[in-house]
C-alpha cells in the first residue's frame, strides 16, 4: 500500500516559525514531525510515501532526500498554487496507480495509531473512503465523532476530483462521493493524533507527550536516556553542577553550562546552549540556540541560532531573531519580562526553584 502524506497548508504568516521551516519539519526531541509520520507509516508496513507540501515541497526534499532509509522511497509532488488536501491527491494519480492508498497529514503526530485494523475495517465494509475519526468516547455516536485527517481510499475517488483549483477533502470531494453513491465511512480509530497547528500546538503537543508515562515510552523508545525521564545525547556536555529535571531531551553536542536548570517538560536541540545560571523551562530550543547567563525561558520556542541575552527572561513567546533588540524586545508579548536590569532585584521565582534543586554536594545528572 502506498502513503500520501499532506505536508502543506496555508500559513497566511501568522506563525513566525513557519517562516523558519515548515511545519512538518519542526523538531519533536531527535526527529522533525514529518519523520515521526513516516516512521509510523513504515511501521505500519508502508514503505512508499508521496509528500505534497505546495510551494515548499522543495524544503522537506532538501532534508530528507528520496531514501532516508533502506526500505523507503519517497515521491515528491509540488504545486506552486494552493490546491487543497483532495487536489495533492490527485496530482499523484499516475503515481498512486490502480491500488488502495492511505492519506495522513504530515504535520501531526500519529500514536499508537492502529494502521492495521484501519485498514481491515476498510476492506471489510466496502467503502471507497473510510475516515479515521475520534469521538469522546466509545459509545459515541458516528454524529459526535471528529475527523483526525487519516483516510483510507480506493482509487475510484481520484475521477471525483478535478485537475485544476482548489479541492477539499471535507467540503468539496466526500460530498461528491456521497451524491454520486458511493460509500464513505467513519471509523472510530485506535491510538492518538495530535496536530501542530501552531506554535501553541505545538508545545501542547510535547507536553502531552512527555508528560503520559505510555506516549512517552512510546515516543524515546529507540532514544539512549541517562536517568528515567531524562534522555542525553552521548556527545551533549552536562557541567556537574547543572541540573535536568525531567522529562527533558537533550540532543547531540548541546552545553548545559554550570549551575544552568533545565526543568521538563523540554526539548534542547542539537548545538544548543544553556550557559551558566540559566533556566528552561517547559520549553523548545531548536538547533544552535542559545540562552544567556543569568537568563530565563519558559514556555516558549527558540528556532535554530535564535539567541536569548544574558539576564533576559522571556516566557510564552516565540524567539527567531539571533539577536534581540530594545525594539524587538518592545514588540514581544506582555507577559514577557524583557529587561535585564530587573534580574539583579529581588529573586525571581526560578532562582527559588533552582535552590530547591541544588544539592550539598553536587554531581551530574
Amino acid at each position: 500500500m502506498k502513503a500520501v502524506v499532506l505536508a502543506g497548508g496555508q500559513e497566511f504568516g501568522q506563525c513566525p516559525l513557519s517562516r523558519q521551516a515548515p511545519r512538518a519539519l519542526w523538531p519533536l526531541a531527535d526527529k522533525s514531525i514529518i519523520e515521526h509520520v513516516l516512521g509510523a507509516l513504515r511501521q505500519a508496513g508502508i514503505g512508499e510515501m508521496a509528500i505534497s507540501a505546495n510551494g515548499r515541497t522543495h524544503d522537506i526534499m532538501d532534508i530528507l532526500g528520496h531514501h532516508p532509509s533502506p526500505d523507503v522511497t519517497i515521491h515528491y509532488n509540488e504545486d506552486c498554487l494552493p490546491r487543497g488536501a483532495a487536489g495533492c491527491i490527485k496530482d499523484c494519480e499516475e503515481w498512486l496507480g490502480n491500488e488502495t492508498f492511505i492519506v495522513v497529514h504530515g504535520a501531526c503526530m500519529l500514536l499508537n495509531v492502529d494502521f492495521e485494523h484501519l485498514i481491515a475495517e476498510h476492506k471489510q465494509s466496502g467503502a471507497t473512503m473510510t475516515v479515521a475519526a475520534t469521538g469522546d468516547d466509545e459509545e459515541s455516536s458516528r454524529l459526535a465523532l471528529k475527523p483526525t485527517g487519516i483516510y483510507i481510499c480506493e482509487p475510484e475517488i481520484l475521477k471525483h476530483i478535478k485537475k485544476r483549483g482548489y479541492q477539499d477533502m471535507k467540503e468539496q470531494l466526500i460530498p461528491r462521493l456521497v451524491e454520486s453513491g458511493l460509500k464513505v465511512r467513519a471509523v472510530p480509530i485506535h491510538g492518538r493524533v495530535i496536530h501542530i497547528r501552531n506554535e501553541e500546538c505545538y508545545l501542547n503537543a510535547m507536553v502531552e507527550i512527555f508528560d503520559d508515562a505510555e506516549l512517552r515510552e512510546q515516543f524515546m523508545s529507540r532514544v539512549t536516556f541517562k536517568v528515567p525521564t531524562v534522555w542525553i545525547d552521548p556527545t551533549a556536555y552536562i557541567h556537574p553542577t547543572a541540573r535536568i529535571v525531567g522529562p527533558a531531551y537533550i540532543g547531540p553536542r548541546a552545553k548545559v553550562l554550570a549551575d544552568a536548570v533545565v526543568i521538563g517538560p523540554a526539548i534542547i536541540g542539537p548545538e544548543c546552549e544553556v550557559e551558566s545560571d540559566a533556566v528552561v523551562h517547559e520549553s523548545i530550543m531548536w538547533r544552535g540556540a542559545k540562552v544567556g547567563h543569568g537568563a530565563m525561558v519558559e514556555q516558549t520556542v527558540m528556532a535554530a541560532d535564535a539567541v536569548v541575552s544574558p539576564g533576559v527572561e522571556v516566557r510564552g513567546s516565540i524567539v527567531v531573531e539571533t539577536n534581540l533588540s530594545a525594539a524587538e524586545r518592545q514588540s514581544l508579548s506582555g507577559s514577557m519580562d524583557l529587561s535585564p536590569a530587573d534580574v539583579s532585584g529581588p529573586r525571581r521565582w526560578w532562582r527559588r526553584i533552582w535552590n530547591s534543586f541544588r544539592p550539598t554536594a553536587r554531581h551530574a545528572v
